[in-house]
């Protein structure tokens, strides 16, 4: 025969709980259940562990070098060659030409895209040609002027003396029959020609030759 009180170890804490609810509430009283009694304990919620964010870094301050100003351009003589002479020429055209400064003794060959291709001293004179724009008008491998007793290579003639009517045009430096050049290249930049055209060493002769068309512009720049 069972004990009577065998049927208490069939009820669990939550039949217990349910139990004392129901009978409280039978009697008229007001019971307040624990909600652990009715579902498992929940798992711990973890807490984060606060971590500093790392400080930021700065990176130092660089120094900037100064900008150094382009000096102002020291125009040529017929005994001290110009300073300061820029990289290009201070006229305000654009695309392709040949730029003669006559207060620098300075031509600058400049393509169709305006940059310069090239930048030579010349010996010419401040008071010709005047200054303005000239479109080369004829070529010759071979040139001379019998008056002078000179010839010349790779003359291009852009225009004409303001007296002589003689055409006035960039070539190399010129030389007597007997081989002697009229002056020697240490003397480019000089203002020292006693005719108008511009002269320039051999080389640059042919490089102005073989870069300039008939038709092409030429600026000429005035004297100091």
């Amino acid at each position: 025969m069972a004990s009577p009180l065998s049927f208490l170890g069939a009820l669990t804490p939550s039949r217990l709980a349910i139990g004392a609810v129901v009978g409280g509430a039978a009697l008229g009283l007001t019971v307040i259940a624990s909600s652990s009694a009715f579902s498992a304990p929940s798992s711990p919620i973890p807490i984060a562990s606060s971590v500093s964010a790392p400080a930021a870094t700065v990176a130092p301050a660089t120094s900037t070098s100064p900008v150094t100003k382009q000096k102002s351009p020291k125009a040529a003589s017929r005994t001290k060659k110009a300073r300061n002479i820029p990289e290009r020429p201070r006229d305000t055209f654009h695309g392709k030409r040949l730029v003669y400064d006559k207060a620098l003794m300075t031509v600058w060959m400049m393509n169709a895209q305006d940059e310069v291709v090239g930048r030579y001293p010349v010996v010419g004179r401040w008071d010709r040609p005047a200054k303005g724009t000239y479109h080369i008008f004829s070529k010759s491998k071979m040139a001379y002027n019998p008056n002078s007793k000179v010839t010349f290579h790779n003359m291009m003639r852009f225009t004409y003396g303001p007296d002589t009517r003689s055409p006035i045009g960039f070539h190399a430096i010129p030389k007597y029959y007997d081989g002697t050049p009229m002056h020697s290249t240490k003397q480019l930049g000089l203002a020292i020609a006693r005719g108008g055209c511009v002269r320039l060493s051999e080389e640059a002769s042919k490089e102005l030759y073989k870069f300039m068309r008939v038709g092409d512009l030429v600026v000429v720049l005035p004297s100091p």
